[in-house]
């Protein structure tokens, strides 16, 4: 394998323990030589921000180190962070900025101007001063560092030879420091070790003249490889964590079991809610009787979370994934909406293909406007542009046709048909809202595989589609670390007589 596709495509690695020259992004740089300058990392540490994940309240914090994720791969030291990695396949860092006009971006802004303005002050001077210079040559080897993986000895000994300290000292007191030379040196480095996909950012590194510029580059590309690295990183170690998650779960759990006096409590509230007990001999002995009733048992109980009564206590094998559901719950409560919002307006034509348009248009339009929506107050309030947007989209669409636009008492019904789907025991309402939890609820026994999309939903099948992989991948993973907890549960309850 290159170093391109190592380095690219890898990362599972993570730094050599024991190497005093490797480091993580989550420790500051050193500074190389003091006097006047300041290392470009000395004012942070450097952070991700976590991406497409639903973490909220004692859940990890929104704001990771490369040697979190380290700690949660290998060590399992922080089981939240392990269990997000795990279920979460969108789980991603995206670079920490602060936000605009805060003291932490002014500070950062700060500091940075300072180091370059220093930098390029020094080396305007006559004679030149490399005080400035030696440090950023060592934030660049640092930063070099910090991409590499542990297989990549060579590629160490090699940056430590040409970016020697003690060498690039010695060049500075005879006034003989080559700037254009380490700088190709790093630029050829980074573009092997870089994805394809930086390419574009490292050639351009190569057409800038300007020295201060061509390294202020240097310095912000790291940054984005070592961002690259994290997520390649994680993407890799997924499996591993995934696996190990749930045994260590399980085993926490079942610690935290033998000193509580009833640590399934609510989690026994919950299943019995859900437990059919029609048509079934009690007591029970049949395992397989068992094994079937708990899996249509948890498949209600799961969806029973997508639109959780507050007033309950939540189960304790699903606390951690609480936020997880909730959000989900959202994004069912908006697909039934959306839904029932465009089996409620107007079809126009017969053309197949400018009907299936005109559903995507609609539906498109609805999502926007319902975006934020979260209740049925929520809804209420925007129904009425809901109605104005679906009456405009229809025009649009007659208008196409070369038919008759809508007349005013047409357009005053369909204000009244979208503002009545305001009621949550409206029919159409309860319709859509049946259709998707027994869509949902299919997809949870038989775990997933290719199932018929509802009628009336065939313009949502991708929204669908991807809430139910969501919710069957949180489902299978809290399933695998507390099954036996839940067959046991189900078991004593078929047999009490």
């Amino acid at each position: 394998m290159s170093d391109r596709d190592g380095a690219s495509s890898s990362g599972s690695q993570g730094t050599e323990k024991g190497d005093k020259s490797s480091r993580t992004p989550s420790q500051p740089m050193p500074t190389g030589s003091s006097g006047r300058g300041s290392s470009y990392y000395a004012s942070e540490p450097i952070q991700f921000r976590v991406r497409g994940s639903t973490i909220t309240g004692a859940s990890p914090p929104k704001f990771v180190t490369l040697e979190d994720i380290m700690k949660a791969a290998h060590g399992m030291q922080n089981m939240a962070l392990a269990h997000e990695i795990a279920v979460d396949q969108d789980f991603k860092l995206e670079p920490f900025e602060p936000p605009d006009n805060s003291y932490q971006k002014l500070v950062k802004e700060t500091m940075h101007k300072a180091y370059f303005d220093i930098l390029r002050e020094q080396l305007n001077s006559d004679p030149p001063e490399y005080k400035q210079a030696l440090v950023l040559l060592e934030d660049v080897k640092q930063g070099l560092f910090a991409i590499l993986l542990p297989r990549h000895t060579r590629i160490r000994e090699m940056i430590e030879e040409v970016l020697d300290a003690d060498f690039i000292q010695q060049q500075a007191e005879n006034n003989s420091l080559d700037f254009h030379k380490y700088a190709t040196f790093v630029i050829d480095l980074m573009a092997k070790l870089a994805a394809p996909a930086r390419d574009e950012m490292i050639q351009n590194i190569s057409k800038l003249t300007d020295t201060v510029e061509v390294f202020r580059a240097i310095l912000e590309t790291l940054e984005v490889l070592k961002l690259d690295l994290a997520n390649t990183l994680i993407a890799m170690i997924r499996p591993h964590v995934q696996q190990e998650s749930v045994q260590y779960e399980r085993a926490k759990f079942d610690e935290i079991l033998k000193i509580s006096e009833d640590g399934l409590q609510h989690t026994r509230e919950w299943l019995k809610r859900h437990i059919d007990k029609e048509g079934i001999s009690i007591p029970v002995s049949d395992k397989n009787i068992i094994r079937n009733v708990t899996a249509q048992t948890l498949a209600k109980a799961y969806l029973e979370l997508l639109e959780w009564d507050g007033s309950k206590t939540y189960p304790e094998t699903v606390a951690l994934d609480a936020p997880r559901f909730a959000e989900l719950g959202t994004q069912v409560y908006r697909l039934i909406a959306t839904a029932s919002l465009m089996l409620a307006s107007p079809a126009c034509g017969s053309d197949p293909h400018s009907a299936a348009a005109h559903k995507q248009t609609l539906k498109e339009k609805i999502m926007i406007i319902i975006d934020n929506t979260t209740n049925d107050i929520e809804l209420k309030s925007v129904l009425p542009s809901v109605a104005e947007e679906v009456i405009l989209v229809t025009e649009h669409l007659l208008e196409d046709l070369n038919q008759s636009p809508l007349t005013g008492e047409t357009k005053e019904i369909i204000r009244t048909q979208i503002t009545s789907l305001g009621d949550p025991e409206h029919r159409v309402r309860e319709i859509v809202r049946q259709r998707i939890l027994e869509f949902l609820k299919t997809i949870l026994v038989c775990g997933g595989g290719s199932r018929q999309i509802p009628v009336g939903l065939s313009a949502l099948a991708r929204e669908l589609t991807s809430i139910s992989g969501t919710l069957l991948r949180y489902v299978m993973h809290n399933k695998a670390v507390f099954t036996s907890h839940y067959l046991d549960i189900v078991e004593e309850e078929l047999n009490r007589s």
